[in-house]
């Protein structure tokens, strides 16, 4: 499994979360743009861990 691809997937996720968040009033009072963005930055250093710990 390629996890750079993953890695970028997940940031581009995250920053379409974001956007969403401060142009839009798409999620209202709810809390769940901080969860997807929690599990996203779990999933951000989880992947990216992957990338960089990769034996020479």
């Amino acid at each position: 499994m390629n996890y750079k691809n993953l890695m970028y997937i997940t940031i581009a996720l995250g920053l379409v979360n974001l956007v969403i968040g401060i142009f839009t009033d798409f999620w209202g009072d709810s809390n769940w743009a901080d969860y997807i963005n929690s599990i996203l930055l779990i999933l951000l250093v989880l992947f990216g861990t992957q990338v960089f710990s990769k034996k020479k």
